[in-house]
């Protein structure tokens, strides 16, 4: 992208390539690193004590385990809620595959439902359709920093007696009904991957206020290994290494004291982008934030109208003519290959026309107001050709 002035105005006379993200990563976090480089401890750690208590702090949640991912934060919590294998858990049809794909690497099934054209979020009427003897777990999404819709899926949840497990990959700093996403919750899973708020270069974290999943997680995140109190170790489970680094853990501890300001600079650009694609009289669904949520922004994700180009025209056309790099929202787990056969409930005709007409826009703290509307004008100029 072209170099910026302290305004956020561009100071180059030709405008360069714009990308979907670019995290807001600075000296702070190379001072953390620097600390965990000199120390000689470079695995998990001190730092990533220090990240999990922030970290638990910050959502609210009692305690916090990080691990290497989203996706082994969300196998990790399987594991310790001991879910039976064999079993079905319900998911979106719209989202990333690691969400279905950690239930079929834990020897179940994922039953897939329709989501909300609007807030892109899991149907709470198709997933109680979806809930069968066989279900163990629902996992639901909180997509692009917009929360689901919680009371309704936790009631469902807890009438069926089966477990709810959110997948909170884009939702730090989320909040439902003015509680933070995280907050007083059994398994919520966080990704820190670089296109999300907070990063830690890669990285996930699992959160709960139940001691005894805590317990479970830790150990299951070290290959299953405990220790009584003489330091004995013994291998309780059969875990894996889903640990986080002190390495990675550090640029998160540095990223923590920035994501309030980050959020803030996210919802004054998301609303840059409502006004400037509202006004531009494009057929475009823009995003909703329902009177009950806090929308975060991770990602800004508009509809296309059935009058433009689908989103894969759209983005060739922005990439190659404009410089612009966009994406889909996320993906219809059904019109994969990997998934071809998994059952659903009735047709995912809204996960399927998301699939086909989303678009994510470019949105990251360092993007000038300048580049905001050269991104509202080169989207419209590329419907036309």
């Amino acid at each position: 992208m072209q170099e910026l002035g302290d305004s956020g105005k561009s100071v180059t006379g030709a405008r360069g390539f714009i990308p979907l993200i670019r995290p807001s990563v600075g000296e702070e976090e190379l001072d953390e690193v620097r600390s965990v480089l000199r120390s000689g401890w470079l695995s998990q750690g001190l730092k990533v004590r220090q990240f999990e208590r922030d970290f638990a702090t910050h959502v609210r949640a009692k305690y916090a385990v990080a691990t290497s991912s989203c996706t082994t934060a969300l196998s990790l919590a399987l594991d310790a809620l001991q879910l039976k294998s064999g079993s079905e858990m319900v998911v979106p049809d719209f989202t990333f595959p690691a969400t279905a794909n950690v239930v079929i690497r834990a020897a179940s099934t994922p039953v897939l439902v329709d989501v909300r054209e609007d807030t892109f979020a899991i149907r709470p009427s198709d997933t109680a359709k979806a809930v069968g003897n066989k279900t163990s777990a629902i996992i639901p999404v909180h997509p692009f920093g917009h929360p689901f819709e919680m009371d309704e899926l936790y009631e469902l949840a807890s009438k069926k007696g089966i477990e709810m497990i959110e997948d909170a990959a884009t939702a730090i700093g989320t909040k439902y009904k003015g509680r933070p996403v995280g907050a007083s919750r059994r398994a919520v899973c966080f990704s820190f991957h670089p296109r999300k708020l907070l990063t830690t270069a890669e990285g996930g974290c699992l959160v709960t206020d139940d001691k005894t999943v805590y317990e479970r997680a830790v150990a299951l995140r070290n290959h299953g290994q405990v220790a009584d109190k003489h330091g004995r170790v013994k291998f309780q489970y059969n875990g894996l290494n889903y640990r986080m680094s002190d390495v990675h853990a550090a640029i998160g501890i540095a990223q923590l004291k920035k994501t309030d300001s980050i959020i803030s600079s996210r919802r004054r650009q998301a609303e840059l982008y409502n006004k400037i694609l509202g006004s531009s009289k494009l057929d475009v669904q823009l995003p909703l934030e329902e009177e009950w949520a806090y929308h975060t922004y991770q990602s800004y994700v508009i509809v296309l109208g059935k009058s433009l180009p689908t989103n894969h025209r759209i983005i060739q056309v922005l990439k190659e003519r404009f410089r612009i790099e966009t994406q889909v929202g996320t993906y219809s787990l059904s019109l994969q290959p990997s998934f071809r056969g998994t059952r659903s409930v009735g047709p995912l005709r809204t996960s399927r026309l998301l699939y086909r007409r989303s678009l994510t826009l470019p949105l990251f703290e360092s993007l000038s107001e300048e580049d905001q509307a050269y991104i509202g004008e080169s989207l419209a100029r590329a419907t036309r050709l």
